[in-house]
């Protein structure tokens, strides 16, 4: 039996270097770190076990994950190209979820909350992939590319709504929505109030960088997240989203570009190096070698997303899109990653779905990851960018 900091040495170890490996490969490094996980546990080397201390430290690593995640969308994405927004969010989120949930319930007759759990973290893509491969590529420079990262962002956020509301009966829903809609227009006018006050507020902060007091901002925001995850988790909502919205208005307009900068850098640094591979290594701790028997359902998610949306992302980036080719479009929106799993570990800590189908969730997850970064890469060495960062279409 080893010891709980020697067992973060070794996870953080074998996840940070298979991570390594698989972006040396222009893969996602979450995934080497889900595999890292995979190996060590139960399920292969039986080295490390899941505990009661890991899932409390895993927990911890979701907060600032989802905090930067918040960080790195801004509410600016889901006001700006609101149209194209939603659009790719049923296109490519919506109609695949509700026909895998229909699916597992009436097909495959699982249990409610585990049909649901189950299609909600395999069918939502990932913003955590989908910002790494458009800045990788230059495309986050185009308005198509904000498009895509908000049509992500989007889904990534009714997905969470989604997960904290169906298990509820009708009325607490009802209550939970009036909670989180005051919440929503609080952070709205608050965001407003930041802009009005941008001037001052970034003279402030700017004094306070130059003085290299830079934790004084890293702290402000951490407590503001702290704050909000109190308030969700007080009024029955998972804390996850409390910190992602109190990141969102966390912005560039807002603070300024200096302390931004630092802040985004400060939480890149942190999560990269610690938080994400340590959350993602425990999270494929929880793997387990399911049986062949569940494996077509697998196969029928896999499909769903495949056919469904990803065709609907396919045609819908064709009709709308102008500087980026529907198939590199497929390859941003078919990436599952962060945000499913995320998803995925939350349902099993809270019982609603088995080690089996947690263990279903997570292997298509990698799957497509895996599949539709691929997809992304060839049709970006069909199509390169050109300096302004617009793809050349070659036919």
């Amino acid at each position: 039996m080893i010891d709980l900091i020697t067992e973060i040495l070794v996870l953080l170890i074998v996840a940070i270097g298979l991570g390594e490996i698989f972006h040396a490969f222009s893969l996602p490094e979450v995934v080497g770190a889900i595999i890292a996980g995979v190996l060590l546990g139960p399920a292969i080397s039986g080295l490390i076990v899941p505990s009661a201390a890991l899932s409390t430290i895993s927990v911890l690593a979701l907060f600032f994950i989802m905090l930067q995640i918040g960080i790195e969308a801004s509410a600016d994405i889901f006001s700006k190209n609101i149209r194209y927004v939603t659009g790719f969010a049923i296109t490519a989120f919506i109609v695949p979820f509700i026909v895998m949930s229909v699916g597992s319930l009436f097909i495959f007759r699982l249990p409610y909350l585990e049909a649901v759990s189950t299609s909600l973290s395999v069918s939502i893509p990932s913003i955590s992939i989908a910002s790494v491969l458009l800045v990788r590529s230059g495309l986050i420079r185009t308005e198509d590319g904000f498009k895509l990262l908000g049509g992500v962002a989007m889904s990534d956020a009714v997905a969470f709504i989604i997960f904290v509301s169906f298990h509820r009966p009708l009325l607490t829903i009802g209550i939970d929505s009036a909670a989180l809609a005051t919440f929503v227009v609080a952070l709205y006018f608050l965001d407003m109030f930041l802009k009005s006050k941008s001037f001052l507020l970034i003279s402030w902060l700017d004094r306070v960088t130059k003085i290299e007091k830079e934790g004084v901002i890293f702290a402000i925001v951490i407590l503001m997240g702290l704050a909000a995850s109190v308030l969700f988790e007080f009024i029955g909502i998972t804390f996850v989203l409390g910190a992602f919205f109190s990141g969102l208005i966390i912005h560039q307009n807002s603070i300024g570009e200096q302390a931004y900068g630092v802040l985004k850098r400060t939480f890149q640094r942190i999560n990269s190096s610690f938080f994400i591979p340590l959350f993602f290594s425990i999270s494929g701790l929880e793997v387990s070698i399911f049986p062949l028997s569940t494996l077509p359902y697998m196969l029928f998610l896999i499909l769903i997303t495949v056919s469904i949306g990803g065709f609907a992302a396919y045609m819908f980036s064709r009709k709308y899109m102008k500087s980026i080719t529907p198939g590199t479009s497929l390859g941003i929106f078919g990436g599952r990653g962060a945000v499913g799993i995320i998803i995925a570990s939350i349902a099993l800590s809270k019982g609603f779905i088995t080690n089996t189908y947690y263990s279903v969730a997570i292997f298509a997850t990698v799957i497509m990851a895996l599949t539709f970064t691929l997809v992304f890469s060839h049709f970006m060495k069909k199509n390169p960018p050109t300096k302004t960062g617009v793809p050349i279409r070659n036919g």
